[in-house]
């Protein structure tokens, strides 16, 4: 007789291209095409990008910002970066809705409002008292 078999249940595909950019989203994982190559992200950060950047024509412009920038962050041995666990926390306990610094590729997605200088990366808000994580 034959022998035996797994067979893996497998979902399509789901072509998410925005702003120019080719993207194919596949258990809950986004992989863009970008000038710079290939770039995996998750499906739902993704998601939240599209609607956030500031148009889709400037889509390509924006994630190569965002993607330059986490690069070099992650090099940098003086920056430090929190778990979204302790940034719920965090947001719980002083009752905060704006989320200050990082970028659209890290920012925790449970704030309505993430700025970062002058720049409005989503929701719309002027700064007011806040706390910092050290």
């Amino acid at each position: 007789m034959g022998g035996k078999n797994i067979r893996g249940l497998r979902k399509p595909m789901i072509d998410t291209s925005f702003g120019g950019i080719t993207a194919d989203t596949f258990q809950g994982v986004a992989t863009l095409i970008t000038l710079t190559g290939p770039y995996k992200m998750e499906g739902a950060r993704w998601h939240l990008l599209t609607q956030v950047f500031s148009s889709s024509e400037k889509m390509k412009a924006d994630l190569s910002r965002e993607r330059l920038l986490q690069e070099k962050m992650v090099k940098d041995l003086n920056c430090r970066s929190f778990s979204w666990k302790i940034f719920r926390l965090a947001k719980l306990a002083v009752g905060a809705d704006t989320y200050i610094g990082d970028k659209t590729l890290t920012a925790p997605p449970f704030f309505n409002n993430v700025i970062r200088g002058d720049s409005i990366l989503w929701g719309a808000t002027k700064r007011t008292a806040s706390h910092q994580l050290d």
